[in-house]
């Protein structure tokens, strides 16, 4: 697992350009990283948490998340999507270093006006999925050029100017939540309490409560046992460790709480969950 949960760039390409197709699901907490990233569910359901407000996907439908918005990725129950990734550094070049405008792209979030574009990105993504499938000669070359017009219809369509005179400095409470959430990624496995980080930032305990909630949409307990579960789902799936070994190593005490959200959270048992990943190695 990376050391660095939340500021991910996904092994993304020289070129600038990573398109995967995924056939489990995956939990991620809260995190950023620098790459406009879409997301096109094929089976299953998922829901993203976009600066605290839930987007719930179904089969046929996609989201886009921009450069460093933070948002939390609950698709344990999606069973094929594709994950597109466009490096912002590339975005910058191809606009002239003009990153002018924010994109803004979800299926409930459309306008009637809208729909055939979101549509036809639908087309581009399903040719996606074709090429993957049949992988014709020069299929790559046939993959890269997608993506691009991909990225052209969302900033024709999909993005709002932000003029650089009026584009406001990142807000205080912004900046100190990633640095709270990096704090959180480096010392999950201590045994760390409301008080305890609230101090370390010189916040005030109930202060510290409500900016968390509100930047990330839930409680820290709750980001920060979620955050333990993503470890202690890696290491059940790839290694042979007994669990409550792995519990005690990524800092999660309570048994009976770890059975409930894990099965919440994974929709079944540690022990199921392994012998599946198991029979995907055979």
């Amino acid at each position: 697992m990376p050391d660095n949960l939340y500021m991910q760039n996904y092994d993304i390409p020289e070129e600038g350009i990573l398109v995967e197709y995924k056939t489990t699901g995956e939990y991620l907490p809260a995190h950023w990283h620098n790459s406009l990233e879409l997301v096109y569910i094929l089976n299953g359901n998922a829901s993203f948490f976009l600066e605290g407000t839930e987007h719930k996907l179904v089969p046929g439908e996609f989201i886009v998340i921009d450069t460093n918005q933070i948002h939390e990725a609950r698709c344990t129950h999606t069973y094929m999507m594709i994950v597109l990734r466009i490096d912002d550094d590339l975005i910058q070049r191809l606009m002239g270093n003009n990153r002018g405008f924010q994109i803004i792209c979800s299926r409930a979030e459309l306008t009637d006006e809208l729909v055939p574009a979101y549509l036809a990105i639908c087309d581009c993504l399903k040719n996606l999925v074709t090429l993957h499938v049949k992988q014709p000669k020069g299929h790559m070359i046939a993959t890269q050029s997608i993506a691009l017009d991909i990225l052209y219809r969302l900033i024709k369509d999909f993005s709002i100017p932000l003029y650089k005179e009026d584009l406001p400095e990142p807000s205080r409470s912004q900046l100190r939540i990633k640095e709270i959430v990096s704090y959180i990624d480096k010392h999950y496995m201590e045994s760390l309490s409301l008080d305890q980080i609230a101090g370390e930032f010189g916040l005030n305990s109930d202060y510290f409560s409500r900016m968390f909630r509100q930047n990330i949409g839930i409680p820290f307990t709750q980001h920060l046992n979620r955050v333990r579960l993503t470890h202690i789902y890696h290491d059940i799936c790839s290694t042979d460790e007994p669990v409550l070994a792995i519990l005690d190593k990524h800092g999660f005490t309570n048994y009976k709480l770890f059975s409930r959200l894990f099965k919440e959270v994974y929709g079944d048992t540690p022990r199921e969950i392994r012998r599946r990943a198991r029979e995907k190695l055979l």
